[in-house]
């Protein structure tokens, strides 16, 4: 069925759609245009134009510390939950063995978790074992609630690859493990990457893990920004969160431009 935009449905369905973006995109417009204003407090619209406060936030170094310590945070987390993640819906699709929707149900179960749960869990658990120390215990926290996103989005995908297709790499003499990295790994690696990259966001605006087992001489951004807040709000600070804006917005044009120069040359 094809609704025509001079229609009133269509009319009323392209408005509602503005309204939904507006909604959405609106407040992420006041974190980055508000600190460009000259006064001392934050204002929509800005009264003034000046780039100092985003000067000053470039250059405390805090942030940039925080930064560089969530990044590789992230980065770890991601790279674990993404190994743990795969190789379990890997496993969940291929094998049928009693529990298997069960075992399902436990990998996803920190999704319905409440992080704070988990936090308060995990922080008695690491003092009274010492199982681990330093910023490991945060990325443990972290690949407990980013694995179950990459299995999220990676069982789907698995579950509709072609088996045959493995199989017939089998029958050509190729090992289970040849054929997993030949032939799966390149299908299902759209899947993968994007498990990766909602794993890697998850890990880096996490907040309530942080605050109980990120290391007080290494906190990462989101307890900074969330200390700073606490302390007063300042221009700076939401200077902060509007670069982390921009910082995203470029990396999705750049990552566009390059899918868009890979299909021309196909």
């Amino acid at each position: 069925m094809t609704i025509s935009l001079r229609s009133p449905l269509g009319i009323a369905m392209l408005v509602l759609t503005a309204l939904a973006f507006g909604y959405l995109l609106l407040p992420i417009l006041v974190v980055v245009a508000a600190p460009l204003g000259d006064t001392g407090y934050l204002a929509f619209p800005p009264q003034g134009l000046t780039f100092k406060w985003y000067a000053a936030a470039l250059h405390d170094t805090r942030y940039l510390t925080a930064l560089l310590v969530s990044l590789r945070i992230a980065v770890i987390s991601a790279i674990i939950a993404c190994t743990l993640g795969v190789s379990a819906a890997y496993a969940l699709t291929r094998f049928d063995f009693p529990g298997r929707r069960l075992l399902e149900a436990v990998f996803l179960s920190p999704l319905i978790l409440p992080t704070l749960v988990l936090a308060v869990g995990l922080t008695l658990f690491f003092t009274r074992t010492g199982l681990l120390v330093g910023p490991w215990k945060l990325v443990a926290g972290h690949v407990i609630v980013c694995t179950p996103y990459v299995l999220r989005v990676s069982l789907p995908v698995l579950r509709r690859f072609d088996r045959s297709l493995e199989e017939a790499a089998r029958n050509l003499g190729a090992s289970p493990v040849a054929a997993f990295f030949l032939v799966v790994l390149p299908v299902v690696r759209p899947g993968i990457v994007a498990g990766t990259v909602l794993a890697f966001i998850t890990s880096f605006d996490e907040v309530v893990l942080a605050l109980f087992l990120a290391e007080p001489g290494a906190p990462t951004l989101p307890v900074t920004i969330y200390s700073a807040v606490q302390l007063g709000f300042e221009p700076s600070v939401a200077a902060v969160s509007g670069l982390l804006v921009l910082a995203t917005l470029g990396f999705m044009l750049v990552y566009h431009l390059s899918s868009s120069f890979g299909r021309s040359r196909n």
